[in-house]
């Protein structure tokens, strides 16, 4: 696997080099997809953490060796060198977890999550959806505004945030999906109704925040958990009419929510053509915005490593640390550092950003095997708990899990683990899968 990686990555750095951009491109993504496929036929599962970071990654690499906008720079060898990198030691660190895998079916048995009552599975419902609406109480009497509600305010959605308190709003995005694991675990119509309301709810908060990425991420991490719960029996899903019905109802009104929220966002098209530099300028903004989206991560990546005169070791890495401690208020001179990108506008990165920022190509390497190792972990844990038809039991660890999967598909986009609200979603998963885990093995003792 890792020599056929290594020969059509280097053949299509050699054809970027030569400027034949669009075949570049094209075995690129062919690449990524190659590498999903052969990762989905050895593991006979449509989520996984390899596959998932080659579409992501790869793919949105080769997305961005097209080059369509002006602010486009010449990839450098040691870019090409630390993206390649950055797969290999994934895939290594998966390959060098199997023995801990192996030591995971010890457990097995010891933890059955349908041994939590359903009544207790719908408080934790329950107190995501009070304690996300109070904050989000809290943060309009703040803040003295609703996103939704002003005219013409391009950034209206980004300043809606009170410090710390919009970690907890943004836990929203995890209802469906919670839902949906109390569904999977008692299909009743009690928990039908639940599912709904929690994607109305989503649906609402999203509108009222014109929050398009908390809308996409609870969407996505819902998906990934329906598709993880139902393991192999996945497209009975769709045997009946009335299921393939909901879902193009669902799709359409998502659809016409994202233009909403686009629209009102006040960011006109001359606005966003200007930001983006596209070398055609009658390129349709419904291609340039979702290109640049991609491609221009991969333009930060390669400015930083480039231009970058002095590692930080550890504090980009370590600023989540520093704020859920308080200690950033006290230190705000001692960690973090200035982001080197191409335009102020445009300042996402890319997952291995910040770990390139503070160790170089060796910090790259070590974060991703981890990355692999931990993940691969999870994964072999989450669908080893299943039934005798191969579908997993309604685990919380599926929640936790699909987070894992939404930021290797959407590696491309940030540097998330350096970000604070990602330790704080994982830190409040982590609790909700050990109060899962800790009445049901109290319940089945006591059997």
């Amino acid at each position: 696997m890792l020599i056929i990686y290594t020969i059509i990555y280097t053949l299509s750095m050699v054809l970027y080099y030569f400027r034949y951009n669009i075949i570049a491109s094209g075995l690129m993504i062919a690449l990524a997809i190659f590498l999903y496929v052969i990762d989905f036929r050895k593991e006979k599962r449509l989520i996984t953490i390899k596959g998932l970071f080659a579409l992501g990654f790869i793919g949105g690499f080769g997305v961005s060796l097209l080059k369509l906008s002006a602010l486009s720079m010449e990839y450098s060898i040691k870019t090409f060198l630390v993206i390649y990198v950055s797969y290999f030691s994934m895939y290594l660190g998966s390959y060098f977890s199997k023995d801990k895998k192996l030591s995971l079916s010890n457990y097995k048995g010891m933890y059955d999550s349908k041994e939590m009552p359903y009544s207790q599975k719908e408080k934790i419902l329950i107190c995501f959806f009070i304690i996300t609406f109070l904050a989000f109480v809290i943060e309009v009497i703040e803040l003295k505004f609703i996103p939704l509600m002003t005219i013409a305010t391009p950034h209206a959605y980004s300043t809606f945030h009170v410090y710390m308190l919009h970690y907890i709003t943004s836990l929203y995005v995890f209802i469906p999906s919670i839902a949906i694991c109390n569904y999977h675990h008692e299909k009743s119509k009690r928990s039908r109704v639940a599912v709904l309301l929690s994607y109305m709810y989503v649906v609402l908060l999203s509108a009222l925040m014109l929050s398009r990425g908390q809308l996409i991420m609870s969407i996505v991490l819902s998906v990934f958990v329906i598709l993880i719960l139902n393991g192999k029996d996945i497209f009975e899903i769709f045997n009946s009419r009335r299921n393939r019905l909901a879902v193009i109802i669902v799709v359409v009104i998502l659809s016409i929510l994202y233009v909403f929220i686009t629209v009102h966002r006040a960011h006109d098209v001359a606005y966003l053509k200007g930001i983006f530099e596209m070398k055609d300028s009658n390129m349709p903004i419904y291609i340039a915005q979702p290109y640049m989206y991609v491609a221009h991560n991969y333009e930060n990546l390669n400015y930083m490593i480039n231009n970058l005169k002095h590692h930080t070791f550890g504090r980009m890495t370590l600023v989540p640390l520093f704020t859920l401690t308080f200690m950033k208020k006290l230190f705000p001179f001692a960690i973090g550092a200035p982001n080197l990108v191409i335009k102020e506008e445009l300042s996402t990165k890319t997952l291995i950003y910040d770990s390139y920022y503070d160790f170089g190509i060796v910090g790259v390497m070590i974060f991703c095997f981890i990355i692999g190792y931990i993940g691969s972990i999870l994964e072999n844990y989450v669908y080893m708990i299943e039934d005798n038809k191969g579908n997993i039991k309604g685990s919380y660890f599926a929640v936790l899990f699909s987070l894992l999967c939404y930021y290797m598909l959407f590696s491309f986009m940030q540097s998330y683990f350096s970000l604070t609200d990602t330790w704080f979603n994982i830190i409040v998963l982590l609790i909700v899968c050990f109060i899962e885990i800790s009445v049901s093995v109290v319940k089945k003792r006591n059997k």
